[in-house]
């Protein structure tokens, strides 16, 4: 996608704020409807070429809105860093076994709902549902998932973004791209529904708990009492008059305060906003000076929970769990750990499923 592109997608538009897109109305279906649900994933590169254009992409989104020269110099710049970056990247992506690894969890989730929603007798009779997976980054391709769709005569579409809390950097740049398909005709107009997030939907809060508990298992028994908690979120615009009107911040906020509300606040906790000032080496700044801090305070035991990753990713593959493993250890926390992601957690895919039945409902019959 060329800067012009981006423009044209959804660089001046202020539902990038909030989700506008689309409708979150129910959708109205009857028999013989085809619903498809495009599940909206971070995606990974799954071959070397891949690395660049993912890199650029993640680069080139840009915060809040932009035009004219600014664009252009996003442009460049993002062009420059990627080159830069995708010689670090490729071989720790390697060192992780690949980006397929990782969509291939994706891949597992959109399965397995689809598995859920066949066999539910929640959805209203006489619709069929299909999964699609997407990424706003190239892999897997929008592109590709419009097509296939289309192809598979999806009469309503659902987008389910697996970003559990609303940012405009992922789930608004996503359900913006997928319009700029209708627009130019790559997808038909049909009726589309799109859910925004699910930050403290409580089996998705519960799913997270449980993995808390399993990661809390690895530590030796006599240092369960005494690990701290460290909650790990990424992205968090930090300047710029526009990015105040990102609601990511707040609803990761109000997800860590419902997990732990869960927990009967049973241990010390903290929240770290993983600031990045480009994609890649500097991606835990935040995250390593509090590591830092806490050895100095004493803590001897750590454990690092995503909260706005619903599968595991390169973020938590290498950078949380090899790096930042290798920072706490220097640091003189000897007990390091990280929750694995959701992934196919039956809680967590029962809550996607509730997302769905929730958002369709047959259309009255006539007479």
């Amino acid at each position: 996608m060329s800067p012009r592109d981006f423009v044209q997608a959804h660089a001046t538009d202020n539902r990038l704020f909030s989700g506008r897109f689309f409708s979150s109305e129910p959708l109205e279906v009857t028999p013989g409807d085809r619903v498809g649900v495009v599940l909206l994933v971070p995606g990974a590169p799954e071959k070397t070429e891949e690395v660049l254009p993912f890199l650029y992409h993640r680069l080139m989104l840009p915060r809040g809105t932009r035009s004219g020269w600014k664009l252009w110099l996003k442009h460049f710049q993002s062009q420059f860093s990627a080159r830069l970056l995708s010689r670090h990247i490729i071989p720790e992506y390697r060192s992780i076994g690949g980006g397929t690894a990782i969509n291939r969890l994706n891949r597992e989730q959109s399965v397995e709902l689809k598995a859920r929603l066949i066999s539910t007798d929640l959805l209203p009779g006489g619709v069929d549902v299909s999964t699609y997976i997407a990424s706003p980054f190239g892999t897997p391709s929008m592109v590709q998932a419009a097509r296939e769709l289309q192809a598979d005569g999806v009469t309503h579409v659902i987008l389910l973004p697996l970003f559990p809390q609303y940012a405009l950097e992922t789930t608004g740049k996503a359900l913006s791209m997928w319009e700029s398909l209708v627009q130019k005709r790559v997808l038909d107009t049909r009726p589309t529904l799109a859910i925004y997030e699910f930050s403290t939907r409580s089996k998705y809060i519960a799913a997270l708990s449980e993995r808390i508990e399993e990661a809390l298992q690895r530590f030796p028994r006599h240092i369960r009492p005494e690990v701290e908690i460290v909650f790990a979120a990424h992205g968090i615009p930090t300047k710029g008059e526009a990015n105040h009107r990102d609601p990511y911040p707040s609803l990761v906020e109000g997800t860590v305060k419902e997990i732990m509300s869960l927990r009967n606040d049973d241990r010390s906790y903290s929240l770290s906003f993983v600031r990045r000032r480009s994609w890649g080496d500097q991606v835990s700044v935040d995250l390593r000076e509090r590591l830092r801090r806490m050895a100095r305070a004493g803590s001897r035991a750590v454990v690092v929970v995503p909260v706005d990753y619903v599968t595991e990713q390169f973020d938590t593959a290498f950078l949380l769990d090899v790096r930042m493993r290798e920072v706490a250890e220097a640091a003189g926390i000897p007990h390091y750990q990280v929750a694995s992601g959701l992934n196919c957690h039956p809680l967590f895919m029962d809550g996607l499923t509730d997302l769905v039945v929730e958002s369709l409902v047959a259309a009255p019959s006539e007479g």
